[in-house]
């Protein structure tokens, strides 16, 4: 399994305050992702090499790594967003 990384958050300059908002809630939530992705995937490998069924904990696993996707792209889209205003 591949581990997601923790990343900066888009650049602040010439947002709202519920953007600025919104963009540290998202920052927030994708490091925490990060977090039990990677508390996850040890936990995972331990049980396997411990001869344990696992199925569940990975479908749990790729749960939590839709959710850290989920978090990025909407990063991405605000980062996208002032990329076109400072275009314009």
């Amino acid at each position: 399994m591949s581990i997601p990384e923790k990343t900066v958050q888009p650049s602040p300059s010439g947002r709202t305050s519920r953007e600025r908002d919104e963009i540290s809630h998202l920052v927030a939530q994708r490091n925490t992702l990060v977090d039990r992705l990677e508390t996850g995937s040890r936990q995972i490998e331990q049980m396997r090499q411990a001869g344990e069924n696992v199925e569940q904990w990975e479908q749990f696993w790729l749960r939590l790594l839709h959710q850290y996707e989920q978090a990025c792209d909407k990063l991405a889209r605000y980062e996208d967003q002032a990329r076109l205003r400072r275009a314009s």
